[in-house]
């Protein structure tokens, strides 16, 4: 293993480790940097948002295995797994911003809807709204369930919205 010093975006200066890139025949389209797909004029650039979108399919591919899927009516969805290896992956944090929890007047969980933060490292962040209540079937341990559910349902809506994904989660469908 070799390092070197390198500055960061403070001019601290920071050790790391150099790796040798391996680059493959035909490697696929890999995303450059974070800017969007814009070209000089403020124009997007179509074969550079045609390129990233081809190398996040190519990466998903790679990082999702069959388990972080679940088949419902014949269709498959991502489950929470799923979200949480993109928001590893893309070194995404996620933060509780509001949380309503409605309770009956014997103490159990009846509704909770939570809002979440997802944001990316540039600080670029989308928010999520997920919700579940006592009248949706399979939830047995209400005062867990409930509220569990709906802040999974809020944290995958706001990391596929972050990362672009734009779908509904297993967990929404489940219900």
């Amino acid at each position: 293993m070799s390092f070197t010093e390198i500055k960061n975006e403070e001019q601290t200066t920071i050790k790391a480790e150099v790796v040798e890139e391996v680059k493959e025949e035909n490697a696929p389209a890999t995303i450059e940097d974070n800017a969007p797909a814009l070209n000089n004029t403020g124009v997007v650039d179509i074969d550079k948002a045609l390129s990233e979108w081809e190398a996040y399919q190519i990466f998903t591919k790679k990082l999702l295995n069959e388990t972080d899927y679940v088949n419902i009516k014949g269709k498959a969805f991502k489950k929470k797994s799923a979200w949480r290896k993109y928001a590893r992956a893309f070194n995404i944090n996620t933060e509780i911003i509001d949380k309503t929890i409605t309770k009956n007047d014997k103490g159990r969980v009846m509704e909770a809807e939570f809002v979440i933060r997802a944001t990316l490292p540039d600080g670029r962040h989308c928010d999520g709204w997920g919700s579940c209540s006592r009248f949706e079937h399979n939830k047995n341990n209400p005062n867990h369930d409930i509220p569990a559910t709906a802040m999974t349902r809020a944290t995958n809506r706001a990391i596929a919205d972050l990362i672009g994904a734009g779908e509904v989660s297993a967990e929404e469908i489940r219900g």
